[in-house]
């Protein structure tokens, strides 16, 4: 009830046009209603990554966004995003030993808010999948909080706990054994070749490659809905 007090707020100050187009598009289609019936063939998801100067979603910045869309189980290359973000203040030792950026890549990346405005426009309605998401939706939405007062609207799934759900079952503590879901370890576990690790387009398509053997197994499980799939 809160969300949906708080979305129909912003839809008012759009109509007031207090916010910019892009921001107030995303915001008509996420106020589209949920259809938890809904085949998961028929639903578009968006694999995202971020890479960070640090893991503290409070004081720390968004170096670059990597995204790639999944229509069902059918990963869409050709429908990808990806962004590099501009920093004033960059670790250029941590820059290159994480991500493999220098100070001059991120100089001629776009600025925050521009990255947010093309990020929404690419995301809309889609059903948000990440590994380990809390993290990447939170430093997500700081940005959007920054420069425009809102936060995602999506829904969303976390790769991990999905893993640790189709192969443990959901009551088991992901926290006692963590390293067992690390992305590393659950691509080798399905077959997955390890390539541009630590960037954020190679961790997003990784994880969509993830998410697609995870669906297989899913859907010997009786998950076909988006419903179930979120548990809702």
């Amino acid at each position: 009830m809160i969300e949906l007090i708080r979305k129909k707020l912003l839809l008012r100050r759009c109509r007031n046009g207090e916010l910019p187009e892009s921001v107030c598009r995303y915001l008509h289609r996420v106020d589209e209603p949920f259809r938890a019936q809904a085949p998961i063939e028929a639903a578009r998801f968006v694999i995202f990554d971020t890479e960070t100067t640090g893991f503290d979603f409070k004081s720390d910045r968004i170096i670059s966004i990597g995204a790639v869309s999944m229509r069902g189980s059918v990963i869409g290359v050709a429908d990808s995003f990806e962004a590099l973000l501009r920093q004033e203040v960059t670790s250029e030792r941590d820059a290159v030993t994480v991500h493999g950026l220098l100070r001059r890549d991120t100089d001629s990346g776009l600025d925050e808010r521009d990255a947010a405005y093309r990020f929404l426009d690419y995301l809309g309605n889609a059903v948000i999948v990440a590994h380990h998401a809390d993290f990447d939706i939170a430093m997500i939405n700081q940005v959007l909080a920054r420069h425009f007062g809102i936060r995602l609207f999506n829904e969303a799934l976390d790769t991990a706990s999905f893993a640790k759900r189709l192969e443990k079952g959901p009551y088991y503590n992901l926290a006692h054994k963590s390293g067992e879901y690390r992305l590393d370890n659950l691509c080798e576990r399905y077959g997955i070749r390890l390539y541009d690790r630590h960037t954020a387009p190679g961790d997003s398509y990784l994880t969509a490659q993830l998410f697609q053997r995870l669906l297989a197994v899913g859907r010997k499980a009786g998950i076909d809905t988006v419903g179930k799939l979120l548990l809702k």
